[in-house]
Parts: structure tokens; sequence; C-alpha cells
């Protein structure tokens, strides 16, 4: 019970790190510019990933293109690493899903308000 009892707070201190130092600006401004330039708003997951790994490959490979040091790859034998990323990608999915929809129901009201 003891062991147990250890997991769910550990679970529960890589929930609140990783809250905490959640930064979803970049991967949302990604999926921005992805959910406005989609031409239907199909394949929303697939989207999302590539939003995620564009966010991701930026922040891995900023340091060496700025020759400020080595690479920093992510640690996902941390459940707080593991759990950002599962949160960039829902706020990803979420804003190409939203912006698919009102590009759909701005496409239907003009074709409406032309016949």
């Amino acid at each position: 019970m003891n062991d147990i009892w250890h997991f769910f707070t550990g679970v529960s201190d890589g929930f609140s790190n990783a809250l905490s130092t959640l930064n979803p600006l970049p991967v949302l401004i990604a999926a921005i510019l992805i959910g406005l330039f989609q031409p239907k708003a199909d394949r929303l997951g697939l989207k999302a990933l590539l939003a995620v790994v564009v966010v991701l490959a930026f922040q891995i490979f900023l340091p060496v293109v700025m020759n400020h040091g080595y690479a920093r790859w992510p640690d996902l034998s941390h459940i707080g690493a593991v759990v950002d990323l599962f949160l960039l990608y829902v706020f990803a999915y979420g804003m190409i899903g939203v912006l698919g929809g009102l590009k759909g129901m701005t496409k239907l009201g003009a074709a409406k308000a032309a016949h």
C-alpha cells in the first residue's frame, strides 16, 4: 500500500510541477498558424503533433544555432516532461480544431450569403 501511495504522490508532484512550468505560447502560435492555413479541418491529431514537433525542435536546437551550448533534449524519464508534452498537444489540438471550425462556419456563411 505504501508503494502505491508514493507512486500517486510522485505523479501528483509531477503534474503540479508541469503545470507550474508550462509555457503554451509557442505551441499556440504554431497551432494558430497551422489552423489559419489549413485547407480542411481534418486530421487534427497529425496537425497538432506537427505543431508540437516544430516547437519542440525549435526549443531543442535553438541553443546550438545561437552558439550557447548543446541541444536541450527533454528528459522523458520524468513525469513532468511527459505531462508538458501531452498538455502542449492538447492545446494545439484544441486551437487547430477551433480555428478549423471557425473557418468552416465563415465559408458556410459566405456560401449562404452568395445564394
